[in-house]
């Protein structure tokens, strides 16, 4: 495995202390709009092969979905082009919201 495998309480302490940390959410467009966490840089899964080029490759990144799937898909995929420093929200954003953290709801300002 190239990448962290993180549950919510972990995660939400390294976005507190590690500002270098950047979320990468590979949902659908709805899902995004819908509900996310703050600051997260949406690229479907679908997508993602393809615009993997968009984002830094040696930054931190926080990989989530809904449920986790996806995003450990996703981990794969990044993985795979030369991206280290990975983490995998573990049950995706269904389990984050479950554990009472906070996440914005609502249609996304652009």
């Amino acid at each position: 495995m190239n990448y962290r495998d993180l549950d919510p309480a972990d995660a939400q302490r390294e976005l507190q202390t590690d500002q270098t940390l950047r979320i990468l959410d590979v949902r659908t467009e709805p899902e995004y709009q819908s509900h996310r966490l703050p600051g997260s840089v949406l690229i479907p899964v679908q997508e993602l092969d393809r615009r993997f080029g968009e984002l830094d490759k040696n930054a931190n990144w926080l990989v989530h979905c809904e449920h986790g799937r996806r995003s450990l898909f996703a981990c794969e995929i990044l993985a795979q082009a030369g991206f280290k420093k990975l983490a995998n929200l573990r049950g995706g954003m269904a389990y984050w919201a479950s554990c009472g953290l906070p996440f914005e709801q609502g249609r996304a300002r652009s």
